[in-house]
């Protein structure tokens, strides 16, 4: 019965005069062309990038005083969402690359409708000290297949505000602090799809601004709560031909797309965890979509120790010390 509902199902698609269809290859290219007057088709391959970089720099709120190092993987994924897969125009809802098939229009990718998550590798390191920390990213694939290649590189600073204030609050908010930070990244990705020639080259670039406010219950364990503001921006070039076997179909594409992704505000919820040199980071954030932060693969080691406000560093001991000379 399955079989002869699909056998049935196929027959109707092929009698349909405007059935459904995928978008083909020169459908995707050409919309990175602005000629064609499509770039919304492509715009959130910009916002879904945007996301991934601008996330997980921040691995505390709290930093210390003293040389820190710093270094890990970590992951941001992105939930593709149900409004990033189609576009309006003259209030007709399109398919975008991660669209479905459409009658009458160019349909979704037929290898991405179906994507659910976003995310990039990426290495990261970093020191801090003097309650000042500097971070870097970076990676490097060179061309695979299809793949052309794909290297991004970042630097992020953030610094700890929590020093002048923390002796000034009472026991239970010892564990505060407040920091502020800025992050830069700038991404190329280069793609050529089967049985065409030349490719398709894309950069990145994009900014996260933040207010982070953060809060140690207990010593091994921050709750952070940040703020901040996030841009993307993708640039497209490159000359690409499709054929057909060995001979040229007469599809050319020159990408020349310089557009912006969906930024704007960005609300992240993230806790730390600290366990000796391991120190993962977890948490969700709402901007542009929604990612969740699994920056699981992270490490800590301090180099140099420096006396440090006992309250930042350790608030449970200064509690109970405050506790015990009220006492007396």
């Amino acid at each position: 019965m399955k079989k002869f509902i699909s056998l049935l199902s196929l027959f109707a698609v092929s009698t349909l005069f405007a059935a459904p269809e995928w978008g083909s290859d020169f459908a995707s290219m050409s919309a990175f062309q602005k000629i064609y007057g499509r770039t919304s088709y492509v715009k959130p391959i910009a916002t879904y990038m945007g996301t991934v970089l601008n996330g997980s720099w921040v691995t505390g709120a709290s930093i210390d005083k003293s040389l820190v190092f710093e270094a890990g993987m970590p992951f941001n994924i992105a939930f593709v969402s149900d409004d990033d897969r189609s576009y309006k125009f003259n209030g007709v809802e399109i398919p975008t690359i991660f669209g479905d098939k459409f009658e009458g229009e160019i349909g979704g990718s037929k290898e991405l409708h179906n994507l659910s998550v976003f995310t990039l590798p990426y290495l990261q390191m970093g020191l801090s000290a003097f309650y000042t920390r500097i971070a870097l990213r970076a990676m490097y694939f060179p061309s695979i297949s299809q793949l052309k290649g794909y290297h991004l590189f970042g630097f992020g600073l953030q610094h700890s505000f929590g020093h002048f204030f923390v002796d000034k609050l009472p026991a239970p908010l010892k564990g505060l602090d407040v920091s502020l930070f800025f992050g830069y990244n700038s991404a190329y990705v280069g793609y050529t799809p089967e049985d065409w020639e030349g490719q398709l080259d894309l950069n990145f670039g994009s900014t996260h601004t933040a207010f982070i406010i953060g809060y140690k219950p207990i010593p091994f364990v921050e709750v952070m709560l940040s703020l901040g503001y996030q841009t993307v921006s993708m640039k497209a070039s490159g000359n690409m031909i499709e054929y057909d076997g060995n001979h040229a179909t007469g599809n050319t594409v020159k990408p020349d797309v310089n557009m912006d992704g969906n930024g704007g505000f960005r609300l992240d919820f993230e806790v730390a965890f600290s366990f000796g040199a391991f120190h993962p980071t977890i948490g969700i954030n709402a901007g542009a979509n929604t990612s969740l932060n699994a920056n699981v693969l992270y490490f800590k080691q301090t180099l140099f120790e420096l006396e440090s406000t006992p309250s930042k560093d350790d608030p449970v001991d200064h509690v109970v010390h405050e506790s015990e000379e009220s006492s007396k």
